[in-house]
């Protein structure tokens, strides 16, 4: 997870042929950066860089309105996270402080993540996800380093992380979509609204004040209101297909978890939950086996948030078996991961192992930065090492924006 290079873009859109064979040459999309530091015992950092003494600077931050969605965050929970979702606990979900984002403690997480707020009760994270893209131009493709950055829940040490939103400005909406439609918290709505109809949101629909009753007036329910009013969510995707699932309607099931596929992407949790889902129908082991393996061709950490989810794709990719312990699991994971990076290698004219060297230097950032964060999850874990490194990879390309937000000195 570091940068993508406009031939990873091709991914978007072609998940079934990625499905039909999983010897087929499959891009990396989707890569992902953030960061923060170690310390050391002769240099002092610190998390992320501050504008001053008393606050970070989030000027350049991929967060539209950062205060509001920390507030709601703080109010409401967080929809369709694991450890942050509950709403009637007042402090379950703690804003973080510049203080707090600044302890040496945080820099076990990810690498790519900004922490916005943390569960009292779980020690979960609500983190914002930076993306940064080789050859950037954003005039040339959608998916460039100006793109907002996605939500999602996190924890210190953990292998991944669970999606729970493509930008902050989806998320506050679902929210206060949820609290109209069980008729809760107003103020939140009305606090949500002061800032929006000022064309401050490039989305004019997203711009536009929430009008009460809107999810009511639509007739279909809160979660459908979402997902065709606001946009993709993993977890709605997820609730639809089972229910589908569950009503004998296996049709209805694929699809619901293939529009996920096609409408989330760069993560390979909506693929971990596709292959799931065929592998509780008959007669789909084979497909199943190849919707998870699509996972080792995703930035890892976006698997899931922890070792379960790492195992069920490895067990579904018919790589370990359920008796493996959790070491074992993570060994046969990091086999088979090695053997679809060096096809893909030899497949890509422009490497070196291709036989070309016209890869650009971020395009081989891309590899080195993405092979030390994915090896990482398959390790350990331990992100704090593995912070210097990165910086180092991303300065040697001329990215010190990125460099300084992964490592910053203080």
């Amino acid at each position: 997870m570091g940068f993508v290079s406009p031939r990873q873009l091709q991914v978007v859109g072609k998940q079934s042929s990625v499905l039909a064979s999983t010897s087929a040459s499959t891009s990396r999309y989707g890569a992902i950066t953030i960061g923060s530091t170690t310390t050391s015992t002769t240099t002092t950092t610190r998390l992320f860089s501050a504008s001053n003494s008393n606050g970070i600077d989030t000027n350049n931050l991929g967060i539209s309105r950062l205060e509001t969605l920390q507030t709601m965050l703080s109010s409401h929970g967080a929809p369709g996270s694991i450890g942050c979702s509950l709403p009637d606990e007042p402090e379950l979900i703690t804003t973080m402080t510049s203080a707090d984002l600044n302890a040496d403690e945080y820099t076990n997480l990810h690498p790519h993540l900004y922490p916005l707020a943390k569960s009292k009760s779980t020690g979960n994270f609500i983190c914002a996800l930076r993306r940064a893209f080789a050859d950037d131009n954003s005039d040339m493709y959608e998916s460039s380093s100006n793109t907002p950055w996605p939500i999602v829940e996190a924890k210190l040490g953990g292998p991944g992380m669970r999606l729970l939103a493509l930008n902050s400005e989806h998320y506050m909406r679902r929210i206060v979509c949820e609290c109209d439609f069980n008729g809760e918290r107003k103020e939140l709505i009305e606090y949500y609204n002061k800032d929006l109809g000022k064309d401050i949101i490039k989305d004019e629909a997203l711009d536009r004040p929430y009008e009460e009753g809107a999810v009511e007036q639509l007739g279909y329910g809160v979660d459908k209101f979402v997902l065709l009013r606001v946009g993709p969510f993993p977890d709605i995707y997820r609730t639809l297909a089972l229910a589908h699932a569950e009503r004998k309607d296996e049709s209805s099931a694929l699809i619901a978890a293939e529009a996920a596929n096609g409408k989330i992407s760069g993560f390979a949790s909506p693929f971990l939950f596709y292959s799931t889902l065929l592998n509780s129908f008959p007669n789909r082991s084979e497909e199943s086996r190849d919707a998870a393996r699509v996972c080792l061709r995703m930035p890892l950490p976006s698997i899931g948030l922890t070792i379960n989810e790492f195992r069920d794709a490895a067990i579904l990719g018919q790589i370990a078996n359920e008796n493996d312990t959790d070491e074992e699991v993570f060994a046969k994971l990091q086999m088979m991961y090695e053997k679809f990076r060096e096809h893909e290698n030899q497949e890509d004219p422009r490497s070196m192992v291709g036989g070309n060297n016209d890869m650009t230097p971020e395009q081989k950032a891309i590899n080195e930065a993405n092979y030390l964060i994915d090896s990482t999850a398959l390790t350990g874990s331990d992100w704090s090492k593995i912070r210097p490194k990165l910086a180092e990879i991303y300065s040697s390309v001329g990215r010190d924006d990125i460099a300084s937000f992964v490592f910053p000195i203080k």
